[in-house]
């Protein structure tokens, strides 16, 4: 009899230890190490007081942010930040961001995936969002808490509801805004549903009103960029990212670039531009500096033979007058 409870007790706590683990598998745990090989090869790890060991992307312009390259996606995880920089699988989908005072922009590792962590605002017309600050995390009621202080002015970037839908760029986006500010509110909204991250900000109902595709498709142009139609007038650094309607046009540097080259024709069928062909052979002006006299024609003997005939002619007067210097 006690062999028997002694086995049925085992049992029980195997059957609880396995529920336990199925219930953590939607985490799967990981080292932060991950991250190092890969993020290195596009950006720099460095110390930084209060956060440790954290990454800034390489290569950007002064006023390059986060979560502003890109488009937004609703999945049924809630907001999903799709961006083709090369960082993106990463440091918009674990950790944290702050705003460093000397690196600018600086990425703090977490090993909790999400479909975005940013704080959602919204309000008379307009939507945004700020990367969420290290010091975010969840409560005892399941949502993610975090000291709105921890989050100025300048971290947030808005658009315009209509403008939701569309790629968003760092230069088409609202930053540091508090008249927009004080007209919109906190809605954030992230927690966990089976262990897994879900992040809901605005309602996409109410964005799907306005906006011109339904938001659980990429946008057309940013499918279009994806097989190579329309590569993105974005260098640094190299990467196919979402652009504006506008239409292409060549840097400033390149145009003043090509207004001093001089006019190269470089063959083609267009013969309009082709240089006229010279008529004859070109005149030779060199060669007649160096010319020497001419050769003396059959009218005038050369000088040479002029003065011995003139000596000549001289020794005969001499020899008839009987001078010295004659033949006797």
């Amino acid at each position: 009899m006690k062999m028997r409870l002694l086995i049925l007790l085992c049992a029980v706590v195997g059957l609880s230890s396995l529920a336990v683990n199925k219930s953590v598998a939607g985490n799967v745990s990981f080292s932060i190490s991950v991250f190092d090989g890969p993020l290195g090869n596009c950006g720099h790890w460095v110390d930084r007081p209060g956060y440790g060991r954290c990454w800034h992307p390489a290569y950007v312009s002064s006023d390059w942010r986060p979560y502003c390259e890109g488009y937004w996606l609703w999945t049924d995880g809630g907001w999903y930040w799709v961006s083709d920089e090369q960082w993106a699988w990463a440091t918009y989908h674990y950790g944290r961001w702050v705003d460093d005072p000397y690196y600018g922009w600086v990425w703090v590792p977490d090993t909790e995936w999400a479909p975005s962590w940013v704080s959602w605002r919204e309000g008379d017309g307009y939507v945004g969002w700020a990367p969420l600050p290290p010091g975010a995390s969840f409560g005892p009621r399941g949502y993610l808490e975090f000291r709105e202080e921890a989050l100025p002015p300048r971290a947030f970037v808005f658009v315009e509801v209509g403008h939701f839908a569309e790629p968003i760029h760092r230069r088409a986006v609202i930053v540091n805004n508090v008249t927009i500010i004080n007209k919109t509110v906190n809605i954030t909204k992230i927690t966990r549903v089976n262990n897994v991250v879900v992040n809901n900000g605005p309602k996409v109902e109410a964005m799907e009103k306005v906006s011109s595709r339904k938001l659980t498709v990429a946008p057309v142009r940013v499918a279009v960029e994806h097989r190579g139609v329309e590569p993105s007038r974005e260098t640094p650094p190299r990467t196919l990212k979402p652009s504006s309607d506008g239409p292409s046009h060549q840097p400033a540097n390149e145009e003043k670039a090509g207004k001093r080259e001089p006019e190269i024709i470089r063959g083609g069928a267009d013969t309009s531009r082709q240089p006229p062909e010279p008529k004859g052979e070109p005149e030779r002006k060199e060669p007649e500096k160096l010319r020497v006299v001419p050769q003396p024609t059959e009218k005038e003997p050369p000088r040479e033979k002029r003065e011995e005939s003139r000596q000549e002619e001289r020794k005969d007067e001499k020899d008839r007058k009987g001078e010295p210097g004659g033949n006797q």
